[in-house]
């Protein structure tokens, strides 16, 4: 079996490194602290969602290199959506549309044999560093939503997302589950607008700009293909934003517990309101 000194690298992120590996195929290459359960896990996830006819890259196999284990997949040949938008900013309305788009098609599939997402919130929920009764008054929180069955990403934001020459591929999916696509939406919404932009990243004040742009358009268009309930998507983000909190990101810590408190005194999240 090839070493990995041998083998060309594409990237990282905090779950794996990415390298080339045999022709027309890729090594998502988990760190050390993921064992061969969660290697499984989102083959067999990534697997289920490639058979559902979701844009998606189809799993070849699961193996172990250097004791790190990982799964080898399709090569998407494409680049990020952000990058698809840094190297041309005249594309920002057409890829927040296109992301709106992949969205919808997303929760029109089926999912009833995916994880619950109600489930995993509950945990997340009840595993985060919070005092008992806000946790309490969440769970409550949760039980007044509706669940649903349709395909929920968990994790849907511009760089899971890569634009290539003959289409547009959704990419990790260790979060793929069956749940209300507006608890979906409502991760997206965290991501794009309140996730943590480095102080220091040049640019940082038009970034803030073009992102708020950017989610009116995605949310815009998603809405041309299916009716959104915007009460429905606040109620959802003291729930998404405790989740987050599960996720240990001290520089969004302050945002995320307005969020959970505003959300469940039912003040609206500030950028969603101006939405019309």
């Amino acid at each position: 079996m090839l070493g990995l000194m041998l083998l060309t690298r594409l990237g990282q992120g905090r779950e794996a490194e990415v390298f080339a590996w045999a022709d027309g195929y890729v090594l998502k290459l988990f760190w050390p602290e993921f064992s061969h359960a969660d290697a499984e896990l989102e083959a067999r996830l990534t697997q289920q969602v490639w058979l559902m006819g979701v844009p998606s890259a189809k799993v070849e196999d699961v193996l172990e290199m250097e004791g790190r284990w990982g799964m080898v997949l399709q090569w998407i040949k494409g680049v990020p959506l952000t990058d698809y938008i840094q190297t041309d900013p005249s594309r920002l309305r057409f890829a927040a549309q296109m992301l709106g788009a992949l969205h919808r098609q997303l929760h029109s599939k089926a999912a009833g044999q995916l994880p619950s997402q109600r489930l995993q919130l509950i945990r997340r929920i009840q595993a985060c560093r919070l005092p008992l009764e806000l946790r309490v008054a969440l769970l409550n929180h949760l039980e007044q939503l509706p669940d649903g069955t349709a395909l929920c990403h968990g994790d849907f934001h511009p760089e899971n997302v890569l634009v290539s020459e003959d289409g547009v591929y959704v990419i990790d999916w260790p979060g793929a589950m069956r749940g209300n696509p507006v608890a979906d939406i409502a991760r997206t919404t965290l991501l794009v607008l309140y996730s943590e932009l480095p102080p220091d990243l040049p640019g940082r004040e038009e970034i803030m700009h073009q992102r708020e742009q950017f989610y009116q358009t995605y949310l815009e268009h998603y809405q041309t293909f299916s009716g959104l309930d915007l009460a429905q998507l606040q109620a959802w983000m003291p729930i998404v934003a405790a989740a987050r909190l599960r996720e240990n990101i001290p520089s969004e810590e302050s945002r995320l517990m307005s969020l959970i408190e505003n959300g469940l005194a039912g003040s609206p999240a500030p950028l969603i309101r101006h939405f019309t």
